[in-house]
């Protein structure tokens, strides 16, 4: 059966802990549309061998997708690895809608390191990151895919610079959503993404807004006393290229 071109399909892109999560499940609450979640992880959960040879090359997301599409379903599709795949994703779903969601890299990075309770330096961790299990091991480790960096601090940085610059590729085709936006007026920001969709909104989400759909980070503490001096300016040099393009400041 063919895979067809996209058409209804909305796909959210975004770095783990860039709030994908709450922004799926509001936009699909909001459109009343079914909302897969993580699919990538859903496949590592049947024991689906597909990692090393999606990444390398050898097989490429569309015959992955086409292959498991049970698994790829709903309107709204939601995986922190789409950002990594966005050139495929817009080649072979023509007709899709892609959401990108942007979070300051710093607070994203640090975001990610408090859901796993590890520090801001990776001189205190080398345990812990070996320790990890899955995607998150793959996250830090900067595998599958390989991501330059000489520890996770880094390897982070270079994730969400390469995911920056594959949207700025295709951003003329894509809607942007910054995380610190959402946060700041939640209800308003899904109405405004689904108008912008030409969609309808079917379903008040007042009441759900407020759900911590994941675990909530401890981000009270500024960027140098949780990283350190040094350790963020080597965070700042990776991504402070990119940073002004979503109105972030060094």
């Amino acid at each position: 059966m063919p895979l067809g071109t996209g058409k209804d399909k909305i796909i959210v892109a975004g770095m783990p802990k860039s709030g994908t999560t709450a922004i799926a499940k509001l936009l699909g609450a909001s459109i009343q549309s079914p909302v897969c979640s993580d699919p990538f992880h859903q496949l590592d959960v049947r024991r689906v061998e597909y990692r090393e040879a999606l990444f390398s090359g050898e097989l490429s997301v569309r015959k992955l997708w086409k292959e498991h599409r049970d698994v790829f379903s709903g309107r709204v599709i939601k995986d922190p690895n789409f950002p990594l795949f966005i050139d495929d994703l817009r080649g072979f779903l023509p007709d899709s809608d892609i959401v990108f969601i942007i979070r300051d890299p710093r607070s994203n990075i640090r975001s990610i390191l408090n859901r796993l309770g590890i520090s801001g330096d990776p001189c205190d961790n080398k345990d812990k990151v070996s320790q990890l299990k899955g995607a998150w091991f793959n996250v830090l480790s900067g595998v599958s895919p390989e991501f330059q960096g000489d520890d996770y601090l880094e390897k982070i940085a270079w994730r969400w610079r390469v995911s920056a610059e594959n949207y700025l590729r295709n951003e003329d085709s894509i809607r942007l959503i910054r995380y610190e936006d959402f946060n700041v007026n939640k209800k308003g920001q899904i109405e405004s993404l689904v108008s912008d969709l030409g969609l309808t909104v079917s379903s008040d989400i007042s009441a759900e807004v407020d759900v911590q759909y994941q675990p909530k980070g401890k981000n009270s503490i500024s960027f140098e006393d949780f990283f350190g001096v040094d350790n963020l300016a080597r965070i700042n040099k990776i991504v402070s290229p990119l940073m002004a393009r979503f109105g972030y400041e060094v």
